[in-house]
C-alpha cells in the first residue's frame, strides 16, 4: 500500500458488534519500524503464521514487520502444528488458542523457532512456560485494533511493560501507532513493581436483572474451579450464559454425577450463580484471528437440542474422535419412544454436522449425506464414540461402541 492511503480494519467483535477502524499508512509503518528495532530479526528469518493478514495483528506481524526487516513470509497459513515446514530459522506468529494446544498435546518443533509471538489474549503462565522450553524465545503482545501494540512480556513470570513509544496516563494512551491524539483503554489495569497486569475489560460489563455484571469476572470465577479449564460468558435474551471447557476432573464428575449436579456445584461460586444457561464444550470455538467466536457460541446456545456430555476427545488435521454420552434427560428422547427411548437418527446427523463444523473450522454445514446407514439403536446413557475422518471431497462419520456400529455415513463437501 502506498503512502497517503488508509488501512481499514474490523475489530473481532468478541465483546459485541465488530467496529470499523481506519489507520493511516504512516501509523502502520511506524509500528512496523519500531517493532523491527525491538526484535532485530535478521533478513534470513522466515515468518510462519497461523493468523491471516487481513486484520491488525496479522498486518503488523506478517506484512509490515517482515517488510521492514526484509524477511521472507511463508504465505501458506498454518492450520495444524504438523503443517509447519522444515525451516531452520523462523519466527512463529500465532494466538493463545492455537498455542495452548501445543502445550496440551506436548508438541515440539523439529527446529526451535527464534521467537514465538502471541497476541489476542493472555497466555496462561503454564502455557507460556511450555512455549519457553520448545523455542528460543516467547513474546506476548498486548494491544488492540484501535491502538496497535501497547505492551509486551517475554517471560512467564513477568508482568506487561509498555513499548518505548507508548505513554500511559489516567487510563489513556498516546503512541505513533494511531492517528488520534490519545485513546482511552477499555481495560482496567493494575500497576505492580515490574510492570502491570490487566484486571478486566470494561467493555464486557452487562446488565443482568438490573445488576451490573462483569463477564470477565464471572469467567475468572469459573476458571478458578478445579473442574473448568476455560470459559466464555455472554448475555442472551437478558440471561447470563456460560460455555465451559472442562478439566479431566470436571469430565469425570460430569460422567459420574451428570450435568445438573455439575451446574449446581459451579453455581455455588459467587456470581457464577447468575448463569442461567450452560454448555459444556470440548473447546471454545475461535475465529481465524484466534479470538473467541461469539457468533458460533451464540448459535450453540440458540440451539434447542440438548448437547451430549463429552467424556474425552482427540483431534488432528484430518481425524477426530469423541467419547460421548447422551443422557436420558436430553430433550430429544421425549416421545421417542415413551417405553423404549432411543436416539433419533436425525439427532445423530445433527451432532455429526455440529462436530464437523467446529473440528474442521467450516463456515458452512454440509447438507448432502451419502452411504448413510443406521445399524443399531443408541439407548440413553450409552457411551458412544463419534469418529470423523476428513477426505478430499467428503467427511466420513461413524457412531460406535467397541465392535458395535450404530450409524455411519459421508458428508459431501
Amino acid at each position: 500500500m502506498s503512502e497517503n492511503k488508509q488501512y481499514t480494519f474490523h475489530t473481532s467483535g468478541s465483546s459485541g458488534e465488530p467496529k470499523i477502524i481506519k489507520k493511516s499508512y504512516e501509523c502502520v509503518l511506524a509500528e512496523g519500524q519500531d517493532l523491527a528495532e525491538f526484535f532485530k530479526f535478521s533478513p534470513d528469518t522466515v515468518f510462519v503464521s497461523t493468523v491471516t493478514p487481513d486484520f491488525m495483528y496479522g498486518t503488523t506481524f506478517t506484512v509490515m514487520l517482515p517488510k521492514v526487516l526484509g524477511c521472507k513470509v511463508d504465505e501458506e497459513r498454518v492450520l495444524y502444528p504438523e503443517d509447519i515446514k522444515d525451516y531452520e530459522k523462523y519466527v512463529f506468529v500465532s494466538t493463545p488458542s492455537f498455542l495452548e494446544k501445543l502445550a496440551k498435546y506436548n508438541f515440539t518443533f523439529k527446529h526451535k523457532p527464534q521467537m514465538i509471538i502471541s497476541a489476542g489474549a493472555k497466555l496462561a503462565d503454564d502455557v507460556f512456560e511450555y512455549l519457553e522450553k520448545i523455542s528460543l524465545g516467547v513474546t506476548e503482545i498486548y494491544g488492540s485494533t484501535e491502538a496497535g501494540v501497547i505492551a509486551y512480556r517475554q517471560c512467564a513470570r513477568d508482568n506487561l511493560k509498555f513499548f518505548e513509544n507508548v505513554t500511559y496516563k489516567n487510563n489513556t494512551i498516546k503512541s505513533p501507532y494511531f492517528d488520534e491524539a490519545e485513546l482511552t483503554l477499555n481495560d482496567e489495569i493494575e500497576f505492580l513493581q515490574n510492570g502491570f497486569v490487566v484486571k478486566k475489560r470494561n467493555d464486557r460489563i452487562v446488565k443482568i436483572q438490573e445488576k451490573r455484571v462483569s463477564l470477565s469476572e464471572v469467567e475468572n470465577i469459573l476458571n478458578a474451579s478445579e473442574f473448568v479449564e476455560k470459559s466464555y460468558c455472554l448475555k442472551l435474551d437478558d440471561k447470563l450464559c456460560a460455555a465451559a471447557v472442562l478439566t479431566s476432573k470436571g469430565q469425570k464428575f460430569l460422567e459420574e454425577k451428570g450435568k445438573l449436579e455439575l451446574i449446581k456445584l459451579l453455581k455455588m461460586s459467587g456470581k457464577a450463580s447468575l448463569c442461567k444457561k450452560w454448555r459444556f464444550l470440548y473447546d471454545l470455538p475461535v475465529t481465524e484471528r484466534g479470538k473467541i467466536n461469539r457468533e458460533r457460541i451464540t448459535e450453540i446456545f440458540n440451539t434447542n437440542i440438548t448437547y451430549p456430555n463429552i467424556i474425552d476427545f482427540s483431534i488432528n488435521s484430518d481425524f477426530a474422535e469423541f467419547k460421548l454420552v447422551f443422557p436420558l434427560s436430553s430433550n430429544f428422547f421425549k416421545g421417542h419412544f415413551t417405553d423404549f427411548p432411543i436416539l433419533p437418527g436425525v439427532v445423530q446427523l445433527f451432532f455429526a454436522k455440529e462436530f464437523i463444523k467446529d473440528v474442521f473450522n467450516l463456515d458452512f454445514v454440509p447438507e448432502t449425506v451419502k452411504k448413510i446407514k443406521f445399524s443399531s439403536v443408541i439407548k440413553p446413557d450409552t457411551k458412544v464414540t463419534l469418529t470423523l475422518k476428513r477426505k478430499e471431497k467428503s467427511i466420513d462419520f461413524m457412531f460406535t461402541n467397541g465392535d458395535i456400529t450404530f450409524s455411519s455415513g459421508s458428508f459431501v463437501l
